[in-house]
């Protein structure tokens, strides 16, 4: 296990780039969790594709408390970022694929995907509601909006 206080996206690559997945516990402390390890609850990915400028599908849905992996596969020519408002706010999570997560003080910030890359973000919703993201580079007005339901 590794624990930073202050962690820098550049200690993030290198545990990318050394193929282990990155998780954040409430923002300040790191562990490594090697990429090919399976959730333990059948899931499906939720994949999103980019393209054209846009988020597609523009609404997606979740569940709270289901293990959820959310893929971000950027088919533009041009950089991308996936950056959620309150979602992942205090979620454990695992960042896998070629994008450039960044973190701060509150855990995740942002993962940037390159031109034809790809970025998988894996965690368990903790609450219900309406969570708006959007793509951050410059002239970019990119919006979509993720739903966490409540188990019936």
């Amino acid at each position: 296990m590794f624990s930073f206080h202050r962690p820098t996206a550049r200690a993030h690559m290198v545990f990318l780039a050394a193929g282990w997945s990155v998780a954040v516990l409430a923002g300040a402390v790191l562990t490594r969790t090697p990429l090919n390890v399976s959730a333990s609850v059948d899931q499906t990915p939720v994949v999103i594709t980019i393209k054209a400028r846009q988020f597609h599908p523009p609404l997606v849905t979740l569940r709270v408390g289901q293990p959820a992996t959310l893929v971000f596969e950027n088919l533009d020519t041009e950089l991308h970022s996936f950056v959620p408002k309150d979602l992942l706010r205090g979620v454990n999570l695992n960042v896998g694929g070629n994008g450039a997560p960044e973190f701060g003080e509150e855990g995740f910030k942002r993962v940037i995907i390159p031109p034809e890359g790809r970025a998988e973000i894996r965690f368990t919703p903790l609450r219900p509601g309406e969570f708006g993201y959007i793509c951050d580079m410059p002239g970019h007005q990119m919006r979509a909006q993720i739903v966490v339901e409540q188990e019936p």
